[in-house]
């Protein structure tokens, strides 16, 4: 296995653009939240290979990638910290054997529409999936919405393209600041919204057979497709994606 190589720090708005696509995948859904191409204060950008064969700062004797692995399934010093759950063994086995392979370079994840569908353009629920839900019916006749989005089987899906119907189980929970809880279900095109009035800030998740991806940060906004665009914006990583 290579040896950690010490790198200077990743400069702050860097993009990823050398990770294989799975591995992009689990640290944008695990990790990305804090260490993205915008990283908090005081944390690294874990967007691209160098970075992730740096030395760890907590031990010299590993990797960002193996401490990576360890801290996703500690249970004294987990990442990514509660309340987001713990990573299913599927997604720390993808960085894991990523490691045993030397850390190889690969093509990062391109926008797919997994579903081969577009919106069909006609106004309703369904319509414009991707977009900016709430930015656009404030300024039209449409209902104004106190949450809105869409929920996607995959990170960088584009604009009009088709999500993940809620109808095999997949939902979406809000918890307002007053710990009141609104569960949306994805419509056909993966659209979820709603009028009723949330106390902010609100955390978010979503729920699928039996699995869970939270948010780690709670939010103010509830217009969710504004960061959670295609390529993701605000410090979003793409999609709101299914986990």
């Amino acid at each position: 296995m290579p040896a950690p190589t010490p790198m200077p720090t990743p400069t702050p708005g860097s993009t990823a653009n050398d990770l294989p696509c799975d591995v992009q995948t689990v640290l944008a859904a695990r990790c990305w939240s804090c260490h993205g191409p915008t990283p908090a204060a005081g944390v690294r950008s874990l967007t691209n290979v160098a970075t992730m064969k740096t030395t760890s700062t907590l031990d010299p004797s590993k990797t960002v990638a193996e401490m990576a692995v360890l801290r996703m399934q500690s249970d004294t010093a987990p990442m990514p910290p509660a309340p987001a759950v713990r990573p299913p063994p599927a997604d720390v086995t993808v960085i894991a054997h990523w490691i045993g392979a030397g850390y190889p370079a690969g093509t990062s994840c391109g926008p797919v529409c997994t579903s081969g569908k577009t919106w069909s353009g006609k106004k309703g629920p369904e319509m414009n999936p991707g977009k900016a839900c709430i930015d656009c019916h404030s300024r039209d006749e449409g209902p104004r919405f106190s949450i809105a989005g869409t929920v996607y089987p995959t990170l960088h899906e584009p604009d009009l393209c088709i999500g993940a119907d809620g109808v095999d189980g997949a939902q979406v929970t809000i918890t307002g600041a007053d710990g009141r809880t609104l569960t949306l279900t994805p419509n056909a095109s993966g659209n979820f919204y709603s009028t009723a009035t949330v106390a902010l800030p609100f955390s978010a998740k979503v729920v699928y057979m039996g699995r869970e991806r939270a948010m780690t940060a709670t939010q103010t906004s509830g217009d969710c497709n504004g960061c959670h665009t295609q390529d993701g914006a605000t410090g979003a990583p793409g999609r709101i994606m299914l986990p």
